[in-house]
């Protein structure tokens, strides 16, 4: 690929206005690997975005946090501190009490092993800092999943060698569980009435099973349930639960004998985790559970999937009945692979999610972030008319162009460019400015420059490619 290289004050950040206003995406990212994990909006408007990164490119994997403003415009955004070759963000919450946000990552420790380490992260407004850094040192792999708000503390659930545990920030309230002779492993845990819903898997005679934990408000066990396997074949596993006013839903994902990896969910009732029907979400293509959330008397799922065609993978969005019957839903993404992560419902109503997308910086893997300001917009949703933001973030020293898609197909020149820029092939193109405005449009290989203003510019191209092109 052909860089294009772009002139920084502090950072580098284009809008393009296309056409939807109520749904919007912001890409982050370096010249190497950025991959998305978590996403948390917060009550005030605005989301704290995480997951790690390789771009500072000294060999090392650091955890990533960023805050976006409520216009998704980038604010600030912090790594976590070097002394290890690999760190993982893997959850966060923020602090009922403090508003600080909690942050739950996995690094290689000096003792050889992955451990568990939580940063409290202080927003000063203008920046992030880190005030708190608590290290759980194992002799032991550990793999942390999830951080919880339950009785009145925060807890860490994870696992350790085949045995789940969840224990407090403080570590005085710690539990394990699992069996000598099957291995466990988490996948997710949520509240909700007061109880602490933890989906994994557990593998019996070889074979992985979707499994739910329920501990109830006090702290007690409940009931457990090796999720049935009717229509898997071979394994199964959790992707994720969402409590209900009644129990929980599990998102879980299934091999199929003659389709590809689908997934459904499956309802449990609270009091003995009785099991309702299965539901299957999938079609024909590669669909994998990511994340489901229960929401104005639905359900809300974020999936992978893959409909084998030229433009890589995607993004799906769907909206289903309260008993996981299908509605509607949107695919979401690129004309790159696009894989998502997270998602979460804010106060508003507007659902975030975060994932990973390649090509957008440099054809590196980068952090997606995508806002829609409703529900209702499922199902109406174009991925070419998405409200596009790029920021190369500057403490990814590396960072420094924004690349076509295919340079065999398209590049700029000259740039930076007086009067006009030239196309290396034709296409139908707009122009427009830093902040988002759209400046000129037309098509073929010539884009006459002589009568804007200096400054910085993006091309947007009906081949798919953003050039940015600099007017002296």
């Amino acid at each position: 690929m052909k860089n294009f290289t772009l002139f920084f004050s502090a950072f580098i950040f284009s809008t393009l206005l296309i056409a939807q206003t109520d749904i919007k995406l912001r890409i982050l990212g370096g010249t190497y690997e950025d991959v998305g994990s978590t996403i948390v909006p917060l009550d005030e408007g605005g989301a704290y975005a995480l997951g790690s990164t390789s771009s500072m490119g000294d060999g090392t994997v650091r955890g990533y946090i960023a805050y976006l403003d409520d216009d998704l415009q980038y604010v600030w955004s912090i790594l976590t501190p070097y002394g290890s070759l690999v760190e993982n963000i893997v959850d966060a919450e923020v602090d009922e009490d403090t508003g600080d946000l909690i942050v739950l990552a996995r690094k290689l420790g000096e003792n050889g092993y992955y451990n568990t380490v939580i940063y409290r992260i202080i927003n000063t407004g203008t920046t992030g800092e880190i005030s708190e850094i608590i290290n759980f040192n194992e002799e032991e792999n550990t793999s942390p999943t999830s951080l919880v708000n339950w009785m009145d503390d925060v807890y860490v659930v994870g696992e350790t060698e085949g045995d789940c545990w969840f224990k407090t920030l403080g570590g005085m309230d710690h539990e394990v569980w699992g069996n000598s002779l099957q291995s466990e492993s988490v996948q997710a845990a949520r509240v909700g009435n007061d109880t602490l819903y933890i989906a994994g898997s557990t593998v019996i005679d070889g074979v992985e099973q979707a499994t739910i934990w329920a501990w109830g408000p006090h702290g007690n066990p409940m009931w457990a349930r090796v999720a049935p396997d009717e229509g898997a074949y071979s394994d199964n596993y959790s992707n994720d639960i969402a409590p209900y006013e009644g129990g929980a839903i599990l998102l879980y994902s299934y091999f199929r004998e003659n389709d590809p990896l689908g997934h459904g969910v499956i309802r449990f009732d609270d009091g003995n985790g009785t099991p309702g029907s299965i539901v299957s979400t999938s079609g024909s293509y590669y669909v994998e559970g990511t994340r489901l959330i229960h929401h104005n008397e639905g359900l809300i799922k974020l999936a992978h999937i893959n409909y084998n065609s030229s433009t890589g993978t995607d993004i799906v969005l769907t909206l289903l009945g309260e008993h996981g019957g299908y509605i509607e839903s949107s695919s979401i993404g690129s004309d790159f692979n696009d894989t998502p992560a997270d998602m979460q419902v804010d106060s508003y109503g507007r659902i975030w999610i975060i994932g990973s997308t390649f090509g957008y910086l440099n054809g590196s893997a980068s952090i997606c972030v995508y806002r829609i300001d409703s529900q209702d917009l499922i199902g109406f949703i174009e991925p070419e008319d998405v409200q596009l933001g790029i920021t190369n973030d500057p403490i990814l020293f590396n960072s420094v162009s924004v690349n076509t898609p295919d340079s065999s197909l398209l590049t700029l020149f000259p740039n930076p460019a007086t009067d006009h820029a030239q196309l290396s092939c034709p296409t139908s193109w707009t122009l427009y400015s830093a902040s988002g405005t759209k400046c000129l449009e037309g098509s073929g290989l010539n884009i006459d420059l002589s009568n804007i203003a200096p400054g910085q510019y993006y091309v947007k191209t009906e081949l798919g490619g953003i050039l940015s092109v600099v007017r002296k």
